[in-house]
Formats: structure tokens, sequence, C-alpha cells
């Protein structure tokens, strides 16, 4: 289940998010982290049991039945992630709530790092959460997100992320390839991340339509996002 994916299944998404906070901490006394799309927030407990007092996390869902503070607590005691005597010692994550396509609210240069596992096939604007994301990021911080892709969706609404210049499509691998902050890295088991760093980031895309797929078949989730490249 998606919302229950803890840092097992996140290392052969993201990558090893316990070793780039390690690096990141070498650098810092505590790290600031924010996840897109937690769920019932088992990444966030998982990382708070390691590295405790020293990371102060964040999490955005959608909304509160997709996971709030009290599912996460009670899932983490269930799971044995932690005691109720680490609950006395340890900052819990805080779970906030809105739509991670729009502007997130955090201050410009503020987390160290970010990463969202399965989440963002349901965003509408997915470029502009890129760009959010290289603008919270602070100096030396780094993004990990999984691609925008949904299997169980028809062909005919893959890819999830259409660019469009007039009439002709743009791969987004391709695309973003000028772009310095963000790039595709493969994995250690093949896998394929988008990885993000500081920087500026102006795609200079016009979105121009979504398509909710689960308004087509109630068994298809994800949105697909058309943007056309802007004159």
């Amino acid at each position: 289940m998606t919302k229950t994916r803890g840092l097992k299944e996140a290392k052969k998404k993201l990558g090893d998010l316990e070793k780039i906070i390690s690096m990141l901490l070498k650098k810092k006394k505590k790290v600031k982290i924010f996840e897109s799309g937690p769920g019932y927030g088992k990444i966030m407990m998982e990382l708070t049991k390691k590295f405790g007092n020293k990371v102060e996390i964040i999490g955005m869902n959608l909304k509160p039945s997709h996971g709030n503070k009290k599912i996460m607590v009670d899932f983490a005691l269930k799971e044995k992630i932690i005691n109720k005597e680490d609950l006395k010692k340890i900052k819990l994550p805080k779970i906030i709530f809105g739509d991670a396509g729009k502007k997130l609210p955090f201050k410009s240069g503020s987390i160290d790092l970010v990463y969202s596992q399965t989440s963002t096939y349901l965003y509408k604007d997915k470029i502009h959460f890129y760009e959010e994301v290289t603008r919270i990021l602070s100096k030396k911080g780094i993004a990990r997100i999984t691609l925008h892709e949904n299997p169980n969706i028809s062909k005919e609404f893959l890819p999830l992320l259409k660019i469009q210049d007039k009439i002709k499509q743009i791969h987004f691998e391709k695309f973003i390839k000028t772009f310095k902050p963000i790039k595709i890295i493969k994995l250690g088991n093949g896998k394929k991340v988008i990885e993000v760093k500081k920087g500026k980031l102006n795609f200079n895309l016009n979105l121009k339509s979504t398509i909710n797929t689960h308004n087509i078949n109630k068994k298809w989730f994800g949105i697909q996002s058309i943007y056309d490249v802007k004159k």
C-alpha cells in the first residue's frame, strides 16, 4: 500500500535517504526535511527513530484522510517503529495539508532534503512542483523524486506529464537535460529517479489542461498534466 511504504521501499526508488541525511549532518547540526505525500508517515517516523532530534521533518498530504498525526503515531506504534517511551524523547514529525502542485508553504532556501515517493502522478501542476522544490532547497540541499508514471493507466494517458511544442511532443527526460538544477539519475538497481538541487529553475511551460484518469475509470489513479511551451 502506497500510504504505508517505508525506507526499505524508498531505497529502491529514491536511493539511500539515510546516507544523504548523514552527509548533510556533517555540515550542520540539524537537517530540515520535507516529504511530499507521506501517507501514514512511515518514512518520517523511521528517520525520526534513527536520527532523533537531529532532524526536523514536515510532511504534506492533500487532506487529513490520507494521513494525519494521529494516524502516523498509531501506525508507527502498531508497526513497532517506535514505542511509547520514544514518544517522550523525540520531536514528532509534523503533517500539514495542501496541494503540492501549488506554492509550497516554506521560505526560500529553508529545506535541506526534499523527497517524494510515488505521489507526483497525482499532482495537477507537476512542473510547478519542481520549480517550487528548487526554491525551497537550501544551498547544499538535495531532492529525490520518483518519476510520475502509473502502469495501471491506459497507454493513451501516458506519459502523465506531456510537453507539447506546437504539434511536436517533447519527452520530459530529454527536455530537462538543459536545466542544471534538475536531472534524472540511475540508481544501482537500474531504476531512475529525479534529482533536484538548489538553483534557478523556470521551465517556461504553460499548463494547458489536466485529465483526472480516475474520472474515466474508477480503477485508475493519476492526473495527466499537459503543457505547451510559452512563446
